[in-house]
């Protein structure tokens, strides 16, 4: 008796669990974001082991948009647009602001518990600003730290933030590089299945 309701037991844990895992919506299709950034940035020697900058440093805000798209096989795209504010002090330059665009390819990994976590694919996160001090100038960004998300219930909107520092590099087309450290969040809407 004791042996049958031990099986029951069983089958009714693998059952839930299965339904569980297919109650995980998955991830595929265009999302529309809108967020926010915010940035540490030493240019010279960066950030020691403690994340705190070794030399000069500044900061800087962004607001940003885009489409990210979900392939469905754990790979994926997304374009964004930003307007940036540096604000003082700015070693070597005033306090100024300009827009960028930009895009990366990403993977991708849902979990069941209904998160999910993005990594940029290395040499792929590049731009072009397009107004301010270094219009026309075009740069790339490395190392962003994985960024981890939630997903509805229906999957139709997710959350998403980076939960860990770690030490960006962006590399300006003039040779400028700078170290930062940021924050981000990002909320997105289905805009379609393809």
């Amino acid at each position: 008796m004791q042996r049958a309701f031990m099986l029951s037991v069983s089958a009714l844990v693998m059952t839930f669990a299965a339904n569980a895992s297919a109650d995980s919506p998955p991830l595929k299709g265009a999302y529309g974001f809108t967020g926010s950034d915010a940035c540490l940035v030493a240019p010279a020697l960066g950030f020691n082991a403690v994340f705190v900058a070794t030399g000069t440093a500044w900061s800087h805000s962004e607001s940003i948009e885009g489409i990210l798209t979900f392939n469905g096989d754990g790979t994926g795209t997304f374009k964004n647009t930003n307007v940036t504010i540096f604000v003082p002090p700015t070693p070597g330059f005033l306090p100024n602001a300009d827009s960028r665009n930009g895009g990366a390819s990403f993977t991708y990994t849902v979990n069941a518990d209904g998160s999910f976590t993005v990594e940029n694919v290395p040499g792929t996160n590049k731009g072009t600003i397009v107004t301010g001090a270094r219009a026309g100038q075009t740069f790339t960004l490395e190392n962003v730290p994985t960024v981890t998300g939630l997903i509805s219930e229906n999957g139709k909107t997710l959350t998403s933030a980076g939960l860990t520092p770690g030490v960006e590099i962006i590399t300006y087309s003039n040779g400028d590089v700078a170290h930062r450290i940021c924050h981000r969040s990002r909320v997105y809407i289905k805009l379609d299945d393809n």
